[in-house]
């Protein structure tokens, strides 16, 4: 049972790439080249974004519908994070798909430029970094919380100094969330760097003007980053969030026990109810923020050209 949120992805996957081959278009000249690679890139990202969105909500649905796919502590907490990496999951594998059935034209093509391409050449340098600060943030917060969680590895739990006042909260990044989480920024991260290699090495639009041929290479690493530092902004800053609140509501109240010999225990107790609060505040404008990103429009074509941007 507890695979069936991936089934529920590898599925409208599947009917993703069944869609998009559909409506996807021979062009039999260089003049509607451009033409049908915007309209089957739109299509692509539309598609994206509709079943990712489905696959969320399905996840949401199979966790409550039946109970027994997830341990009871915590299984809200966790289903919810496998409802985000789900949205991420499904929207990068169709857009994978989509960059592989690429139209290509029909008819004799007498135009051909040879070039390398890297990785990591078309993707625009502010979402990359992004997504590469997001993925390294969501992983400390991971390993982190399985260093300090508790033994439940759902919780954070403190002592007073004096050993006679403890308190502890949940939920916190522990294994318990933690766990899931690596798993899903496995996964997602392999589906990125997959997505990136296809939207590399595709077939070239056949255009008299190159410009067009880089900007839809360049929306189409767009739309794959975004859609994944957006995902890893939503989970590390969820996590973050949580867990911070956990460490001060943990640590609120234990500086009071702490004696005049106990200067450092009682600096630290006294401390750390700030630190969790603004950790949770850090946390909740990360996740923001990648709500945010996945509204960020992917770039458009040459700018003097009379093309409205790419969706």
């Amino acid at each position: 049972m507890a695979a069936l949120p991936l089934l529920l992805v590898l599925v409208l996957a599947a009917a993703a790439a069944a869609g998009i081959a559909l409506v996807r278009h021979s062009p039999p000249s260089r003049e509607t080249t451009v033409a049908a690679a915007r309209r089957h890139a739109s299509v692509s990202a539309a598609t994206a974004l509709v079943l990712a969105g489905t696959a969320a909500a399905g996840t949401l649905v199979v966790v409550n519908a039946f109970p027994g796919v997830l341990p009871t502590p915590g299984r809200n907490g966790v289903g919810v994070l496998l409802a985000v990496f789900a949205f991420g999951t499904a929207h990068t594998t169709v857009l994978l798909l989509g960059e592989l059935t690429w139209p290509r034209p029909d008819g004799d093509v007498r135009r051909a430029r040879l070039v390398r391409r890297g990785l990591l050449d078309a993707a625009p340098r502010w979402l990359l970094r992004l997504a590469l600060a997001a993925f390294l943030v969501g992983s400390a917060v991971i390993v982190l919380g399985a260093l300090l969680a508790g033994p439940d590895g759902r919780s954070f739990g403190m002592t007073s100094p004096d050993g006679r006042v403890g308190g502890a909260a949940s939920p916190f990044a522990g294994l318990a969330y933690g766990g899931p989480a690596a798993v899903g920024l496995a996964v997602l991260a392999a589906l990125t760097v997959g997505a990136l290699r296809v939207v590399a090495q595709r077939p070239a639009v056949v255009t008299a003007d190159d410009r067009h041929e880089a900007a839809l290479r360049r929306a189409s690493a767009h739309r794959v980053l975004r859609g994944a530092a957006a995902t890893v902004l939503v989970v590390a800053g969820g996590l973050l969030a949580v867990s911070g609140n956990a460490v001060r509501s943990a640590s609120s109240g234990l500086a009071s026990t702490a004696t005049a010999n106990d200067v450092a225990a009682g600096t630290a107790a006294a401390v750390l109810p700030w630190v969790g609060g603004v950790l949770a505040a850090l946390g909740l404008v990360g996740a923001l923020a990648g709500i945010g990103v996945l509204a960020v429009r992917a770039p458009g074509v040459p700018a003097d050209e009379p093309v409205p941007a790419v969706a």
